[in-house]
């Protein structure tokens, strides 16, 4: 039997939900598979054993069209092997092409220590930043998904080789605004988080906070500026206790509290067609992502 190690970093969840689906249809094939939370790792709760793994993959969100601060310090992390087969999988509010170069960094400093990176791909998913989609379409997502995680398993055990592409140049200039986004953009959405009076001192935040940027201290919960704008800590707080005061339309307070894959997906009146043949506009692009 062979074994597969996931390693994946997700802010809201979706992320994490494409690891289990990995997992489960890994297992359904006579897989043994094993998750492991990036922050886990980095942050020294977990140790990192890679000798037991026959295949790894290694998946995060598309944050400001790179793959997070947490996901190369993890990178960084891993040791120097030869030749281990290794995929990466990528979340993000849409397949296009514009974010194909998230994991650009990530790839290259596996490569330089020995790994075989031989499948990269992205899977579209809810929009858990500024622009909210109909339900209808993120439960089209979520069913293209279910989907797309069958082919990647079948392709990583088959060997099969995925290559995303993207302009070189262009994707530089994404590199330099995607630094600038988490270096400086999240530090400043950072400042902004605020308590409510709703907060009932559970301590979910405190503990969940991948980059450990929040604390409590005699009852007050104040955050840092080691911040990834990954607004884990919002979208899981259980009373909607915390607020951005800055950059706040990025926060879409319909989803405050997570995505919930079940309640969209047994919906009976909620479709799953939003995007068609005949559809225009921004989600014009999505037509060629379900039918691939």
């Amino acid at each position: 039997m062979k074994k597969v190690g996931i390693f994946y970093f997700s802010g809201t969840g979706n992320t994490e939900i494409i690891a289990k689906l990995l997992a489960a249809s890994y297992q359904q094939k006579q897989m043994d598979v094993e998750l492991f939370r990036l922050e886990d790792i980095v942050n020294h709760k977990k140790p990192l054993i890679l000798t037991d793994f026959d295949l790894i993959g290694v998946g995060h969100p598309v944050l400001g069209f790179g793959a997070s601060g947490i996901t190369e310090q993890f990178t960084k992390m891993l040791p120097v092997c030869s030749g281990m087969k290794t995929f990466v999988f990528k979340t993000a509010s849409s397949a296009h092409y514009i974010n194909h170069g998230a994991s650009h960094t990530v790839i290259n400093e596996m490569a330089k220590k020995g790994y075989q990176v031989f499948h990269n791909s992205i899977l579209a998913m809810p929009c858990n930043c500024f622009v909210q989609y109909d339900d209808r379409l993120n439960k089209q997502l979520y069913i293209a998904a279910i989907k797309k995680v069958e082919k990647i398993v079948l392709e990583t055990i088959n060997d099969q080789p995925r290559e995303l592409k993207i302009n070189g140049f262009l994707n530089r200039l994404l590199q330099v605004l995607y630094y600038g986004e988490e270096h400086y953009g999240a530090k400043y959405f950072a400042q902004g988080l605020a308590i409510s009076d709703r907060c009932t001192r559970c301590g979910k935040c405190v503990r969940n906070c991948p980059t450990l940027n929040i604390s409590e201290t005699k009852g007050h919960i104040t955050f840092g500026s080691n911040c990834l704008w990954c607004m884990r800590c919002i979208y899981a707080c259980p009373n909607h206790a915390i607020q951005a005061k800055n950059l706040t339309r990025c926060v879409l307070d319909r989803y405050t509290g997570g995505f919930n894959i079940d309640q969209l997906l047994n919906n009976p009146t909620l479709s799953g067609d939003y995007v068609t043949e005949k559809s225009t506009g921004y989600y014009k692009h999505f037509i060629k992502y379900f039918n691939e």
